[in-house]
């Protein structure tokens, strides 16, 4: 038995958002978010533990959770919603937990869910006492505390507190994330974060500090961390102090990251790998000049494609992967796609992988209206007319020439056409496959699930 503590529980999907087979069903999604806010707690004298609620039923995993974690009288449970997809587990965890822990006080938060319409998420869990909007470290120890909503103030933390990854249950399993930047702010039309300004990034020497102590709580240097960042936008400065850093230290950890195509100066690139860097997840979306005006990705298409290809010959100079992210976006034709296909075969040699799906609309609070009618005026159209009030997201038909089924097809033609199973299991176990999982686990999973609709070519399997 564990003793009585305030549960932090990250909610769990009930499938997959993308195909639902063995392989989708194994990946660990770290809600760092809700880490941070248990760290804060920590660090305030609390006793806070972070669960995650995967792919297990709600039902279920309340019930053991219950059991095993000794609670007090009227137990503090928040619960944390990362994204609409997880909204259906969530509803049903509530459901659980006012049954199982009646006198619980249940707090969700979930900045992109909760968002600045709570009328909508409290029609949608109507027995939660109270939701924490935004970005919550500075208050999360008045709510803790019973502080009434009108009282509460914020308190001064640190802009990304560290993690305290000894409060994560399970923690063997995940490999760790850092959050070293914020927001974003470009403006793209599909982006929760587009008018998100973006923050300074972490100090060197406090990012290889926080490394350290991974090292240290995990008790190996075999952890692969993500640093977190919407938009990874350091400046040689930064990187050089990464470097003296890290050698000062004796830190060596290889790491992965996210970053925009034209942010990125190519020449930061030898750098970043001398440093660590091993995967870069780069936001291309589109390789059709008119797809990428669309997207509010650039006025300058030309520009922005010159400086994707010249990024991408860095990193493969470098031996950096590269797994590049694309949008079937609305206003698609099979003219544009084809135009993406082209420019990624053309660049296939500086390519790990690739990510690819339709763009989803997602009720962002009361902006989601606005999103809609942009996206109907390059002639998409929602496959559900009440589906974003339902479910928090709506999946969409990106034309009247491309169906959202379409769409999916697609997404899967290009990925497997870019993607082999080797390539998707080397990117994935760069935090999303669980730390045990070596390359024959994962080859057995899946010859293990014939017509699994992967999203990679099944060869190399044996």
């Amino acid at each position: 038995m564990v003793s009585g503590r305030v549960l932090c529980i990250s909610a769990g999907m009930l499938a997959p958002k993308k195909a639902d087979n063995p392989v989708g069903r194994s990946h660990l999604y770290l809600n760092f978010g809700l880490l941070g806010l248990a760290s804060v707690l920590a660090s305030d004298g609390f006793d806070p533990v972070v669960v995650h609620g995967g792919f297990v039923t709600p039902e279920d995993f309340i019930r053991d959770l219950v059991e095993r974690v000794t609670l007090s009288e009227e137990p503090l449970i928040l619960l944390s919603i990362p994204s609409s997809f997880s909204l259906p587990w969530a509803r049903r965890g509530v459901e659980a937990l006012r049954r199982l822990v009646p006198a619980a006080r249940i707090v969700v938060g979930g900045r992109w869910v909760v968002a600045d319409d709570e009328p909508w998420i409290r029609s949608r869990l109507p027995d939660v006492d109270v939701f924490a909007r935004g970005v919550a470290e500075g208050y999360i120890v008045d709510i803790a505390r019973g502080d009434s909503l009108g009282r509460r103030a914020r308190r001064r933390v640190p802009s990304i507190p560290e993690l305290d990854y000894r409060l994560l249950e399970g923690m063997e399993c995940f490999n760790p994330s850092l959050e070293v930047s914020r927001g974003c702010g470009m403006g793209c039309a599909f982006c929760a974060e587009a008018r998100e300004p973006l923050g300074g990034m972490k100090p060197p020497r406090r990012l290889v500090a926080e490394m350290a102590r991974l090292i240290e709580v995990y008790g190996t240097a075999s952890i692969r961390p993500y640093l977190e960042a919407s938009l990874f936008r350091p400046t040689s400065a930064w990187v050089g102090e990464l470097g003296e850093a890290l050698e000062a230290s004796g830190v060596h950890l290889p790491w992965r990251t996210e970053t925009r195509v034209d942010t990125m100066p190519p020449d930061l690139i030898p750098g970043l790998a001398r440093a660590g860097l091993r995967i870069l997840d780069l936001g291309l979306e589109s390789g059709s000049p008119a797809q990428l005006r669309r997207m509010r990705k650039t006025t300058r298409p030309d520009v922005y494609l010159r400086r994707a290809s010249s990024l991408l010959e860095a990193c493969r100079r470098e031996g950096v992967w590269v797994k590049v992210n694309i949008l079937v976006h609305p206003g698609e034709t099979l003219d544009t796609v084809a135009q993406t296909r082209a420019w990624l075969e053309e660049h296939r040699s500086a390519i790990k992988g690739v990510s690819v799906g339709p763009t989803i609309l997602f009720r962002y609070g009361r902006a989601s209206a606005a999103l809609l009618a942009e996206f109907e005026l390059h002639g998409a159209s929602v496959v559900d007319r009440f589906a974003l009030d339902r479910d928090g997201f709506a999946h969409l038909h990106p034309s009247r020439s491309i169906s959202h089924d379409a769409a999916v097809e697609l997404s899967n033609e290009i990925s497997r056409s870019m993607m082999s199973a080797r390539d998707y299991y080397d990117l994935k176990s760069f935090g999303y496959l669980p730390r045990q999982s070596s390359w024959d686990d994962f080859r057995q999973i899946v010859v293990g699930c014939p017509g699994g609709n992967f999203s990679f070519r099944l060869e190399g399997l044996g």
